[in-house]
């Protein structure tokens, strides 16, 4: 019998508790992992008091690395023994959206979510689901093998984990969706987990002004410290005047939402310049809505593209961030706040909601 320690959330709002699941058996296409290190995302804390779609009782998380250690019948991409990524975007490969290279949107993403994904069962009986078919806040785990992407690199199992999410969502939300240019000027709304990323993500794709607005103190110090050529405290002044007062009064050719409330949007939007392009990607709920200003969005000509995950092709695009984490183009050390154990995992929600925390991590046990 496969038997898994996992944090689950027993009703919204209230804290995680540790539970023994009795995990069950994979289907044709989907596989068994022990979970090795889990980035623990700002999403994983709205899921929990109730702002995304977490079902209780649930298995909360998205993003982690992993050994595999069984795979069902049809498996192709992955074999027992490979260390791998866990991603809480999937990728089938064969759905209507993966065939036209947007596996960002691949169906695998609404089918774990609605319905719920059933994993296994509590010693009662009771069903136990994973949040977003994925659920990564436990020492094993059965997943859709769309899923998981093997990564053979030498970085370490923390810093593998972060391309399950975060680090994958900025820096592609840079390269694969914006297409940052070279000399070109960049605006970043939040230093939090995404946006430092995005900072790295335009330090390399040598943009050269990038600047980051950012209400706390010390996350403008760590964005200084990987990139940003500029930060400002929306305390001391219009964030769009300032961005407007470093790029000759146009606005920067591209702006990057990863703060979370409504207002953020529309003033990310007036400081792009015309012309520009805008990507949006934080929120506060699935009800948020957002009210833009009707000139910006039309006669100016600006570009506003969404972004899951990067727009990332897994197969393709995770292997390549983590060679340039090996080779120290992107650095993970000021993104990473702190390491928690499985039985924490409570408190690492409750210090990302807090803002204590730019990225924690659940470390599990080797």
């Amino acid at each position: 019998m496969r038997e898994t320690r996992a944090a689950v959330l027993h009703e919204v709002g209230a804290p995680l508790r540790m539970e023994t699941i009795r995990l069950r058996d994979p289907g044709p296409r989907e596989i068994v992992v022990r979970i090795l290190a889990v980035d623990v995302c700002i999403t994983d804390a709205l899921s929990s008091i109730g702002k995304l779609l977490a079902a209780p009782p649930t298995v909360l998380g998205h993003a982690a690395s992993a050994i595999v250690e069984e795979v069902g019948s049809r498996v192709t991409h992955v074999r027992p023994g490979q260390r791998v990524v866990i991603a809480g975007t999937p990728a089938c490969g064969s759905c209507f959206y993966c065939v036209r290279g947007q596996e960002y949107q691949c169906v695998d993403i609404v089918g774990g979510i609605v319905p719920p994904w059933v994993i296994g069962a509590r010693e009662d009986g009771t069903p136990v689901h994973s949040d977003g078919g994925v659920g990564t806040f436990a020492e094993r785990m059965v997943l859709r093998e769309s899923c998981v992407v093997a990564v053979d690199s030498s970085v370490g199992d923390i810093e593998l984990s972060l391309l399950g999410c975060g680090l994958t969502s900025g820096v592609g939300a840079v390269v694969n969706i914006a297409r940052v240019t070279p000399g070109s000027s960049v605006a970043v709304l939040g230093a939090g987990a995404i946006g430092l990323w995005m900072v790295q993500g335009a330090r390399l794709a040598g943009a050269a002004e990038i600047v980051v607005v950012e209400p706390r103190a010390e996350r403008r110090e760590i964005a200084l410290a990987v990139g940003a050529t500029a930060v400002h405290d929306p305390a001391d002044g219009d964030p769009v005047e300032f961005v407007r007062g470093l790029t000759e009064g146009r606005g920067a050719d591209y702006v990057f939402e990863a703060a979370g409330p409504p207002s953020a949007f529309a003033q990310a939007l007036t400081m792009t310049r015309r012309g520009g392009t805008m990507v949006p990607t934080g929120w506060e709920s699935r009800d948020t809505t957002v009210t833009l200003p009707v000139v910006d969005l039309t006669v100016t000509s600006k570009t506003i593209i969404g972004c899951q995950y990067g727009n990332t092709r897994n197969r393709w695009d995770l292997p390549r961030f983590a060679t340039l984490l090996e080779r120290g183009l992107l650095d993970p050390a000021p993104v990473l706040s702190k390491t928690f154990t499985l039985d924490e995992a409570d408190q690492a929600l409750r210090a990302a909601l807090g803002h204590e925390v730019v990225t924690g991590v659940l470390k599990m046990p080797s």
